[in-house]
């Protein structure tokens, strides 16, 4: 596979595997970035516990001789020193920066107005479209229902989703909410996006 880039990291770097066991540990890893494939860590193969990892779960790494890249079904997860990673390594060239906004934006979906607002949070993320995040109070909460709906993103966290029901039908998985952000997006804690085609932004008053 053809690499972006191979970083140098200066944390800390363990992957763990069932029942805790820590099968990586090292202050060495090279974060690789691939392309459009996820980033992911490779290990120097000195700081991998080969016996605790099956030899089918690890392969070379090409331009970095002795670093190994771990199978993701080896894997339950992967600390930055001692905080769990959610999903795959953050890309350092990737920005996600949420900005207070008085752009006025309006949510309408099926001639049903769920959301308008004067003091959205704008999030400008590497490679997306700008999202605005609303306040509770500005959305029509009683037209939301919770979804099974669970996603994750290494850049904000674990978002779960709301369906709209208006006139009796159900619109699934039209807005979500990060409950509880990565620690550096704290922001968005509580606040509700809906999908880009849903939102218009109005013309200021």
């Amino acid at each position: 596979m053809a690499y972006r880039s191979l970083e140098p990291v200066t944390w800390r770097v363990r992957a763990i595997a069932g029942g805790g066991r820590t099968v990586a540990d090292t202050r060495r890893a090279l974060l690789l970035l691939r392309g459009d494939a996820p980033p992911a860590y490779a290990f120097p193969e000195a700081d991998v516990d080969a016996a605790a990892v099956a030899g089918d779960a690890w392969r070379g790494v090409d331009d970095a001789p002795g670093y190994v890249l771990l199978a993701d079904a080896a894997i339950e997860g992967i600390l930055e020193e001692d905080e769990p990673l959610l999903g795959h390594p953050r890309d350092p060239y990737h920005r996600a920066d949420a900005i207070a906004s008085s752009r006025r934006v309006r949510v309408e979906l099926a001639g049903a107005v769920l959301a308008e607002s004067t003091r959205p949070l704008a999030l400008f993320e590497t490679g997306a479209p700008t999202r605005f995040y609303l306040a509770q109070a500005d959305v029509r909460l009683d037209l939301l229902e919770p979804s099974a709906t669970v996603t994750t993103s290494p850049y904000l966290g674990r978002a779960v989703w709301f369906s709209a029901r208006i006139a009796g039908e159900l619109h699934e998985d039209i807005a979500w909410t990060y409950r509880f952000p990565i620690a550096q997006m704290p922001r968005l804690a509580g606040l509700l996006a809906f999908r880009d085609e849903l939102v218009r932004e109005l013309s200021p008053p």
